[in-house]
């Protein structure tokens, strides 16, 4: 179980930092306790004398915590949090060879994953951001006039709050901003103070922060520099309220003494670090025999750039078809981490979570390159010669552990570790609970056997596990078309891997009782969140009993009138000449900052239809505002949601039912599969200022697929439709003149528009 230190975390870090040489302990031991799987607790609650540190765990693994925690300083209803942007060392369990290889990552303090902070509605983080980064390489990888279509200044660098509802200007939520390295060095130029107030009435959820610097964005974040940012509420259901006014973390409690229920952050990511000859080389080493990458031993795991590891590239692998292309993190035959550690025992290599007992976990996908389908399955003991039952002791769940182990510890290649897994993971399926998505509680819980995630997706899910044992949490197997490393002509299924192992111990075994069409999940949460919320309010105590979530749900006022439509297609192109990139692009153009791509007007509700083409598949993202799914539709144009909002037999004979629950869900980022397009509805409420729209595989990202969003004052917006002719008029005589002096028209109407664009959109 998860304790915390009330008021003293800063304290505590204080004293035991003094007894410990604290650097090294980012490096694991070759042991399976060396995989335990690793609570990133709370480091920042704006809250006097509200910060949290976990005390599970060894000595080290506390002192480990807080080494990788940032500073903490709480004052009234604001903290100060300070984060670092520097190299670290440490190793990553490599399950191809059984070993741990050694990396020397971009990371935030010095580790595998970011801090998790914690914030409350109506408070104030503010954040100390230090890039001590090594100064960029003169090696032309840093030009002073980038194009922005080609990835650069890897250690240039900045941070976004993801999923955040606040300002885009200023110190706030500011992606424009460029924090330079330092060299290691601290100074003034190298050093950015964030400050984001928190609305009064933001909803309660799970967001995230992660370096969102353009031409650097996906080296960055696949080095690890990501971590959890959480808003806890407190806003209790009123009576006769049913809509929006309230936080879910208020009923997520036990049926004895009323106490929150246990949580886990669960942070996934896919650090794509390989070896190198030397070291000026860029192509990472290869096993002769698989085609994948290796690291021997001495060799310390890099990412040195985007052309070999961060996008897609020729297929040499044995058995890839002649001319074949692939992502480079399927060739490179890396895995998916949860909290910095690969395959974790969760919750720890000696400790168990009781059978019956509700947790709650905060799945956030920070990643960039690989779609990810949680499922939770029991394994099937029996595979390993081992004695099955629904009353297992600790003891045997011990040796199933490291049977289990033992077994994929032997598995070198990818095909005998799925052949292991489909014989081991082969029993019961656990449901997942999901009342959130993107951070936002939804209307209903919904209930889930594989819970798919792509790049910026967070999931709050309630798990319960059946009866004591052992269970796998798998990265289930999925069609390509599924999934973000599609792309025409490239050989891509996905297969089945391992998440994490969780071991459960005896105590309150699930009963086998139903409801309707609900599983025994659904009945076993339901009954236990009613039974511990008793004097909850009305309507919201008669919603619970079937799940419903009307009053923890917030509303977003996109029913009026449509101010305007944007279309926005993704869209990658070959280029017309031999050996240069492909091109990504939205609507036809690059990303261009000094540009603005659609203007929106404070106040007022637009309508985006966002595409991919049939070429490849996208994660669209928006900063600022979340949005609300209204239709989802398939390549041949038809909606793939039936009258009740369920997905159309068309959609479910595709075998992928990722979109089946999501028709009038708010979220800020969504997987479009090739050919489909999204019809979105967003308000613009709060702030103005300007942002960015994006590809969430953030290379495509690096590689120009963004653009700036600017949301204006109604004054603006007026003055704006004032200036309209006068800037067209600006245009067509730019145009008249270049044609009389042979000049380049585009750059000379590009100049001419911008005055009106920017002069009234920037700072309002």
């Amino acid at each position: 179980m998860k304790r915390s230190l009330k008021g003293c975390g800063h304290a505590l870090r204080t004293v035991l930092l003094t007894l410990v040489f604290v650097p090294a302990l980012c490096s694991a031991q070759s042991t399976l306790n060396a995989r335990s799987f690793t609570d990133v607790d709370d480091t920042a609650d704006a809250t006097a004398g509200n910060s949290a540190v976990s005390t599970a765990g060894s000595l080290v693994s506390i002192l480990q915590r807080l080494q990788c925690a940032s500073g903490l300083n709480p004052s009234g209803n604001s903290a100060t949090v300070s984060l670092t942007a520097k190299m670290g060392s440490y190793k990553i369990f490599n399950p191809s060879t059984n070993v741990f290889d050694t990396v020397n990552m971009r990371s935030y303090n010095g580790c595998p994953s970011g801090p998790t902070i914690s914030i409350k509605p109506g408070a104030t983080l503010k954040l100390n951001f230090t890039n001590n980064l090594p100064l960029n390489p003169d090696d032309g990888t840093c030009p002073s006039q980038p194009d922005h279509v080609t990835p650069h200044c890897f250690n240039n660098t900045n941070i976004h709050t993801h999923g955040l509802h606040v300002s885009p200007s200023g110190n706030a939520d500011n992606v424009l901003i460029t924090v330079p390295p330092s060299g290691g060095k601290s100074t003034s130029a190298s050093t950015h103070q964030y400050v984001y107030t928190i609305p009064s009435n933001h909803p309660s959820g799970t967001f995230w922060y992660h370096s969102h610097l353009h031409g650097s964005t996906a080296i960055d974040v696949a080095s690890g520099m990501a971590g959890v940012l959480i808003v806890r509420g407190s806003r209790p259901a009123r009576a006769g309220v049913a809509n929006g006014s309230a936080d879910i973390d208020t009923i997520l409690r036990r049926k004895l003494l009323g106490l929150p229920l246990t949580e886990h952050v669960m942070l996934f990511q896919q650090i794509e670090y390989a070896c190198f000859s030397d070291a000026t080389s860029t192509v990472p080493l290869l096993d002769p025999t698989t085609g994948e990458w290796i690291c021997p031993s001495g060799k310390v795991g890099e990412i040195r750039g985007y052309n070999y590891q961060l996008g897609f590239v020729t297929d040499t692998r044995t058995g890839a078809p002649a001319g074949a292309v692939n992502s480079s993190w399927v060739i490179s035959g890396r895995y998916t981490q949860i909290n910095g550690v690969v395959q974790p025992i969760f919750p720890s290599a000696a400790g168990f979570v009781a059978a019956g007992d509700i947790r709650r976990l905060r799945m956030v996908h920070g990643g960039n390159r690989d779609t990810i389908n949680v499922k939770i399955v029991r394994a099937n003991l029996s595979a390993l010669g081992l004695a099955d039952s629904q009353s297992l002791s600790t003891a045997q769940v011990n040796t199933a552990t490291n049977a289990a182990a033992s077994a994929l510890a032997n598995d070198k290649t990818k095909t005998s570790q799925t052949v292991t897994l489909d014989s081991l993971c082969s029993g019961e399926t656990v449901k997942q609970l999901e009342f959130a998505e993107d951070g936002i509680t939804m209307q209903t819980m919904v209930e889930k056997d594989v819970n798919s995630m792509n790049p910026g997706y967070r999931s709050d899910v309630l798990v319960a596990f059946p009866s004591p044992g052992l269970y796998c949490i798998l990265d289930e197997a999925a069609s390509a078309s599924a999934t973000i490393n599609f792309r025409q002509g490239a050989s891509k299924v996905k297969d089945r891997r391992l998440l994490s192992f969780a071991r459960v111990g005896p105590g309150v075994n699930i009963p086998n009782t139903t409801v309707g069409s609900h599983s025994k999940y659904w009945q076993y949460v339901r009954d236990q969140l009613v039974a511990a919320n008793p004097t909850l309010a009305q309507p919201a105590k008669t919603d619970l009993q079937s799940l419903s979530l009307r009053a923890f749900a917030p509303t977003v006022p996109v029913d009026g009138p449509i101010k305007q439509t944007v279309n926005q297609q993704f869209q990658i192109t070959f280029p017309t000449g031999p050996n240069l990139p492909l091109n990504f692009m939205i609507e036809g153009s690059s990303y261009d900052p000094s540009v603005i791509r659609v203007t929106g007007t404070l106040g007022t509700v637009d309508q985006w239809n966002v595409g991919a083409s049939t070429f490849a598949t996208h994660v669209f993202h928006i900063h600022t505002n979340p949005f609300k799914i209204i239709d989802i539709k398939n390549a041949a144009n038809n909606s793939i949601f039936d009258g009740s909002g369920n997905c159309t037999p068309e959609e479910l004979a595709t075998g992928d039912s990722e979109y089946c629950n999501l028709q009038g869900v708010i979220r800020d980022t969504l997987f479009i599969k090739a050919g489909y397009t999204l019809q979105m509805r967003t308000a613009y409420e709060d702030f103005t200022g300007e942002f960015v729209m994006h590809c969430h595989i953030l290379d495509h990202e690096d590689r120009g697929m963004m653009e700036n969003v600017a949301v204006v004052s109604p004054t603006t917006a007026w003055l704006q439709r004032l200036t309209s002719p006068v800037t067209a008029m600006k245009a067509s005589t730019s145009r008249w003149l270049a044609r009389l002096r042979g000049e380049d028209e585009t750059k000379l109407a590009l100049a001419a528009s911008l005055c009106s664009a920017k002069d009234y959109s920037r700072g309002q």
